[in-house]
Formats: structure tokens, sequence, C-alpha cells
């Protein structure tokens, strides 16, 4: 186990020098650059290399970078380069310093002129989307200094920014928002938050940050007390990191490693790690994320020694820690001060901003209104004239404008008419099946009560017998289709008392059920003509769900519905090998894993997912990504208002906190599936 330990550092030590070739030609290049532009890229390219494995080389590159790019006056480059200034800062706890680089970054970067302002624009991209970039970044940043200030609730709400103006950004911008927002929740300890976003982060498998990534998964499951699924994300996390050739983020999940082993009073496991840890900490000149700092390295050394019961050593890092800490804790605290000042003579100034706004603005508009006085009363008649054609135009645009309320009203209402008709012909042809049985036995009945009269009168006691057992058999028919319409009835009436919009534990796959045999049904009494196969397969594992019944049958009966009417217009052109098939599914996804077809940023063990699946044509890709929009609909006039999906979207995300998607392949493929995933709220 040892010799395998000493290997397993002696190749990370290759793995992480192994490229210094590169970082030399970068430099010789540097020597040689003809010009600003190209020193300026260089620099940066050096900055960004040394970024996780050397932050002094890292910062160094990066203001050589920001003084070429101010001396040229590229202000979008400026603001990029004072984005990963502010995060260096942020690492050496200098928080006011790095909120001054924020600041002025954004000043920078929200002005539309800068877009042609800068050299480090992608060849042949969009200006725009750059400068969307460069803003993602600082927001980004912004949310560590957040962070590492502790609030929490703000840093959370720059990382939620951050994801927005990645939207708009180039198609190959990342960072890692969203495992920061599972690290602030972490902060918290609110560990089934920061779960389901370090998952959401890993779904996206964006490599740069993915031992971090794997770090904080160990941390949550070390707090939950799972020592080896703790474990497997720390050996993640290193093997991942020796792949980046990332110092920073490999002694991350080695100090992972050291507390595992320390709990579990491993001696030489243990000091391995924390000497592992101490080592790659110095080398990188820097903090590697928030609060892991020299203090921790010598504490983890300490704790060690200690249960190798090494006095002098224990002894020796004891005090290395309490000195380091109280050091740090000293500067953080004139930091932390720091940046509060900055904070309140910020909003000081801007508090002088806004009053002398206000004040210029009562000026400007006192001197209009003496200048406008004179203006207006030459005007007053034309004025009057044009004032009473604009309020002539109003009513008529409010006129449009109601009338335009009441089409959409209209729609909305019609979709819904629309799926109450659906369903009530599917309750009508469910009801209409036991009383057909109903009135046919009663009518069989009522012959037999004439023939048991005849054969009363003729004396014949074994006859009547037999007519008194049938007509008993009868009732007794009567009497179980009678219960069957009755309980038909009875479950209607309990899906119409919820839909007040109480979520109540419901069974997916009884509602899933229902409904499918209410959509068939119900267009099997508007045609005839249609058919189609159809089935449930129910997962019998499936934990009942918090939903509103009324509005998930809703939501169920309008995908299922489109299915059946996909099958059916396929079959009318090619009817003869074409089988049409519809299939709902329920799945409950194990803990861990991509297991039953389930693949989604929910997954975790804590979802459940409904899939409806036609070998229907299949959507066109072009308008894929259209269909959940209002109002867009495929089907003749007259046969659909285009609002049932976008009604069932907003009734699994908004409704449900659930996600609603569609996979499809066009042509002769294998049609199209709905895919409903929902969380599971103990």
């Amino acid at each position: 186990m040892k010799g395998a330990l000493i290997i397993l550092i002696f190749a990370s030590t290759l793995a992480l020098k192994g490229q210094d070739t590169y970082q030399d030609s970068l430099l010789y290049m540097l020597e040689k650059a003809p010009n600003d532009s190209v020193r300026f890229m260089l620099n940066r390219k050096l900055s960004l290399y040394n970024f996780n494995n050397d932050r002094r080389k890292s910062f160094e590159y990066n203001e050589s970078a920001l003084e070429i790019a101010r001396k040229n006056k590229k202000m979008l480059d400026i603001a990029a380069c004072l984005s990963t200034k502010g995060y260096l800062l942020n690492k050496e706890d200098r928080y006011g310093e790095a909120l001054k680089c924020f600041m002025e970054g954004f000043r920078l970067a929200e002005n539309p002129a800068t877009e042609m302002q800068a050299w480090s624009t992608p060849a042949k991209a969009d200006p725009h989307r750059y400068r969307m970039e460069v803003l993602a970044g600082l927001h980004h940043e912004l949310g560590h200094v957040m962070r590492s200030t502790g609030n929490n609730g703000e840093a959370i709400r720059q990382f939620r920014i951050c994801l927005q103006y990645l939207d708009k950004a180039l198609p190959t911008s990342h960072n890692s928002a969203l495992m920061n927002i599972g690290a602030t929740y972490l902060d918290q300890n609110i560990l089934d938050s920061a779960m389901y976003y370090e998952r959401k982060a890993i779904a996206k498998k964006h490599p740069t940050y993915r031992p971090t990534m794997f770090k904080y998964m160990g941390d949550v499951f070390f707090r939950l007390g799972n020592i080896d699924s703790a474990r497997y994300f720390y050996y993640k996390g290193v093997n991942s990191a020796l792949r980046l050739k990332s110092l920073s983020q490999l002694i991350t999940n080695q100090m992972g490693l050291t507390q595992i082993y320390l709990a579990e009073k491993n001696p030489d496991s243990s000091l391995f790690y924390a000497r592992s840890f101490m080592a790659g900490f110095q080398e990188l000149h820097g903090n590697p994320v928030k609060d892991i700092n020299i203090s921790i390295a010598y504490e983890l050394l300490y704790r060690a020694f200690e249960l190798s019961h090494q006095q002098d050593s224990t002894l020796k890092y004891l005090r290395l820690s309490f000195v380091s800490r109280d050091s740090i804790n000293s500067a953080r605290i004139r930091n932390l001060t720091q940046y509060q000042n900055l904070t309140f003579n910020e909003q000081l100034r801007l508090e002088e901003l806004e009053k002398e706004r206000l004040e210029t603005q009562g000026k400007i508009r006192t001197y209009s209104l003496l200048a406008g006085l004179f203006v207006i009363l030459l005007v007053a008649g034309g004025f009057y004239r044009q004032s009473r054609q604009k309020q002539k135009a109003n009513k008529i645009l409010q006129s449009a404008y109601s009338k335009l309320q009441a089409t959409q009203s209209q729609l909305i209402q019609s979709e819904k008419m629309a799926s109450l008709g659906e369903l009530t012909a599917g309750i009508a042809h469910e009801i209409q099946n036991p009383l057909n049985f109903v009135n046919n036995f009663s009518e069989v009945s009522a012959d037999l009560i004439e023939d048991l009269n005849e054969e009363i009168d003729k004396g014949e006691t074994g006859e009547v017998k037999v007519l008194a057992a049938d007509l008993k058999q009868n009732l007794e028919k009567i009497i179980h289709h009678g219960k069957r319409a009755s309980g038909i009835v009875k479950g209607m009436l309990e899906h119409s008392r919820a839909g007040s919009g109480e979520k109540i534990p419901t069974d997916m796959n009884a509602l899933a059920d229902e409904y499918l045999r209410l959509a068939y049904h119900g267009l099997k009494a508007k045609d005839k003509s249609f058919n189609a196969d159809f089935k449930l397969e129910a997962d019998p594992d499936l934990p009942k769900v918090n939903v509103v019944p009324q509005d998930f049958g809703r939501v169920l009966l309008n995908l299922i519905n489109n299915a059946f009417f996909a099958v059916s217009e396929k079959a009318k052109k090619n009817s003869e090998n074409y089988k049409p098939q519809v299939v709902v599914s329920t799945h409950f996804p194990p803990y861990k894993g991509e297991q039953k077809g389930v693949s989604s940023p929910l997954e975790g063990g804590r979802v459940v997912s409904i899939r409806v699946r036609d070998n229907g044509p299949g959507i066109p890709h072009e308008i894929k990504d259209k269909i959940f929009q209002p109002f867009f609909t495929t089907k003749p006039t007259g046969e659909g208002t285009g609002l049932g999906l976008s009604l069932s979207y907003d009734i699994v995300t908004k409704g449900h906190g659930g996600e609603l998607k569609v996979e499809t392949e066009e042509g002769e493929g294998e049609g199209t599936e709905f895919i409903i995933v929902l969380p599971i709220i103990d």
C-alpha cells in the first residue's frame, strides 16, 4: 500500500511538470513578440496556464497584460484582465481590492461600445456575445467575493446572473457557476441543495473544474457520514486533476483524503496525504479555494503526526497552526474591514451622485418649464387638437388591446374546454360499458320475471327455482357493473376535489393508467375508425409524488392525445405495414448512474420520470425548439390552439419544479418521446 502511494505521488509530480515545454515556448515567443497585441495575448495565455499551478506567476503575467491593454485603450480586454485579477486577489483574502477590480470591470464591460475595443475576441466570433462572456465572468468572480465575505445569498444571486449571461455568450463559453452555487449551499450545510447543484455541474461535462466538483461531492458525502462515497469522489478528483495538470485542484482532493484517513485513524495514509497537500500548497503560492489556507495544512500535519505518536513533530505543527491561524485571522479582519469601508464609501458616493443627479434634473426641469411656457402658449390650439387625436387613438388602441386580451382568454379557455371535451368523451365511454351491461341484464331479468310468473301459474316449482337462480345471477351482475360505474364517477370526483391547487401524494402509475385509457376512449368516441395499440409500463417501485392530480392529469392527457394524433396521421399515410403504438412508462431511477434510460440534471435517485412514447413520424428538427412556445401548433386549422404543450410545460416546470423535454427522430426513426422528470420532496 505504501509503495503504491509513493508511485502515485511520483506520477503526480511528473504529470504536473510535463508541460513546462509549453510555457517555455510561450516565453520564447514573448521575447520575439513584434507588437503589443501579440504581447498581450501571450501574457494572458501565460497567466491562464499558471492559473491553477502558480498563483504568483499567474498574477504577474495578468498584470503585464492589463498594463498593455490600458496603454492601448482596449477596454473590454481591461475588463477581462480585471476579472482575473479580482479572482486572484480574493484568493489572498484581499476583498476590498478585488471589489475595486470588479466595479471598474463592470463599468467597462456594460458599455456596448467596448465590443470593438478588444484583441481577445476569438476570430469570426460575435463581439456582442464575447462581451456577454466577459460580463458572465465578472458576475462569477464577484460571487466568489460575496461567498468569501459570508454574504451567501448575494453570492448565489451573482452566480445565477452569471448563468443568465452565459446563455447569451459564445457557444464555447462555460464556467463553474453551478458548482459554486452548490459550494455556497455546502458552506451553509444545506447538503441536499449542495448535492443537487454539484450533480448538475458534473452533468455539464466541462473538464476545467471537474476535479473541484468531485471534491465538493466528496465533502457532501463526508458530512453525511458516507466515508466510502466520499473517498470515491476524492480519488476521482485526484485522477481528474492529474489529467488536467491542475495543482490547485489536486491538493484540495488530497486534503479531503487526508481528512478521511484521519477520521479512520490511519497514520500512514493520513501523513502521506497531509505532506502531499503541504508540498502542493507551497508550490501553488496561493490559496486553492475558499477557507483553505496554510493554517489548514499545518493543522492536518499536526493531527497526522499525533496519530503516528511523533511528539516533536506534533508540537511543531500545532504551534505553527496556531501562529499562522492568528496571523491569517488578523489579516482577514483587516481585509474585511477594508472591504466593508469600501462598500460603505461606495454607498455614500452613490447616494451623493444620486443627490446631484436629482438636483440637476430639478434645475433642468425648471428651465425647461420656463422656456416651454411661451411655446405652449403659442401652440395651445394645435396642441389641444393633437391631444384630442391622441385620445381618440388611445381609445382605439385600448379597444384593440381589450379585444386581444379577450381573444387570448378565449383561446386559453378553448384549450381547457378541448381537454375537458376529450376527457368527457373518455369518461362517457368508460361509463357506457357498465351501463350497457346494466341495461342488457335488466332487460333479460324483466323477461325472466315474465317466464317465472308463467311457471308459477303452471305450478312448475323446478323451473321456478332455475329461473330464480338466473334472475339472482343477473341481479348480481347488475350490482357489479353498477359499482364499476360508481367507482369511475367516484374517481373523477376525487380528481375534481383535488383541483384546488393543493399538492397531495399521488400514485403516478394509477394516474397514468387512468388518463391513458381515457385519452384512447375519448379519441375512439370522436373517430370510430381510429385504432392504435397502447400500453402502460409501470415501475412497481415508483413512490408517490406530491402533485396537483387534476393539473397533472391535464398534462398527461395532452401528451397522450398528441401521441395518438401523431400515430393516427402516420397510419393514414401508411396503413399497410405500419402498426401505430403509444407507450406510457414510469421510472424510479436508482441512487447512482443513468439507468432505465433516464438522463436529467435532476437525476440522483430523488426523481421519478414519466415517459410518453409513440412511433409516429417524429418532429422536424427545425421546429423542435418551438413546440413549447404559446400558440405554436402543427395541427390543421381548427384542430389545435397551440397552447396545450405550453400549458403543460408551465404546469410541470413552474407548478411542480420538474422538467419537460422531448426526444424525437423525424422520418422512419423511433418517433417521439416526451419525458417528464419530477423531484421527490420528502
